[in-house]
């Protein structure tokens, strides 16, 4: 009905872990809501990713093995 009370979904936190960094300037990453287990992978330009990053309920994870050195070297970049 019309005036029937929308169900809440319970808060689940979104985790990113950034995989690795292409052409030096892009992102990639996996993209979970839940379950770690169930993921996405995806790409965007370092400010998109950080913009996207900065939601509500969303946790950065550590990057993956072998990613580590790169992401650093991209945050030191000058802009």
């Amino acid at each position: 009905s019309r005036n029937a009370p929308i169900m809440q979904q319970p808060s689940m936190n979104a985790t990113v872990r950034v995989t690795g960094i292409r052409r030096g300037r892009f992102v990639e990453f996996d993209y979970s809501v839940g379950d770690r287990d169930l993921s996405v992978e995806l790409i965007m330009p370092l400010a998109a990713f950080d913009e996207f990053c900065r939601r509500p309920g969303t946790v950065v994870l550590p990057p993956a093995e072998g990613a580590a050195l790169a992401v650093a070297g991209l945050y030191r970049r000058p802009v």
